[in-house]
C-alpha cells in the first residue's frame, strides 16, 4: 500500500452537557482505530465556564467513566485544528459544558484509493451526504 495515499479526513465535534462523559465513545473510537478503519489525527477538548470564558482542556484532565486511556492520543496534532476552530466549537456549547473535537482519517478507504491510483481509473468525485438527507430519502 502506498504510504503517500491519504483517506478522506473528517472532523466531528461533540458537546458533553455539564462536562459529563461516559467514555463509551472513546471505546468505540479505539475499536475503530484497532480495526484499521480510522486513524486519529487530532483529539482536543474545550470547555466553556459559567461566565462564558473558554479554555482548552488537556486529555489527561478529561474525566470520563470509561476504561479507555485517551492520553494515547495526547500529542496527536495534524495542524488542521487551530484556536479559531476551538473558539467556533466553544461558541456552540452551553456554559458549563465540554466539547470534544476529533479529526480522523478514514483509513478504510486507503486500499481502495491506492488501487484506483495504481490502475487507469480516476476518482472524479467524493462527497459527504448529510444525515438529514439520507434519513429524508430513506423515509420516503
Amino acid at each position: 500500500m502506498a504510504s503517500d495515499v491519504l483517506g478522506p479526513v473528517d472532523c466531528i465535534a461533540v458537546e458533553f452537557p455539564h462536562g459529563v462523559i461516559t467514555g463509551v465513545g472513546f471505546r468505540l473510537v479505539m475499536k475503530m482505530v484497532r480495526a484499521g478503519a480510522i486513524r486519529v489525527l487530532d483529539l482536543q477538548f474545550v470547555s466553556k465556564a459559567a461566565d462564558g470564558s473558554v479554555s482548552r482542556v488537556a486529555l489527561k484532565d478529561v474525566e470520563h467513566g470509561g476504561d479507555t486511556d485517551i492520553t494515547v492520543w495526547d500529542g496527536a496534532a495534524s495542524g488542521l485544528l487551530d484556536a479559531d476552530d476551538l473558539t467556533q466549537v466553544a461558541a456552540q456549547i452551553a456554559p458549563g459544558s465540554l466539547a470534544g473535537i476529533l479529526v480522523y482519517e478514514n483509513a478504510w478507504a486507503v486500499p481502495l484509493l491506492t488501487a484506483l491510483d495504481e490502475s487507469t481509473a480516476r476518482l472524479i468525485g467524493w462527497e459527504r451526504i448529510s444525515v438529514d438527507d439520507v434519513v429524508a430519502a430513506l423515509g420516503s
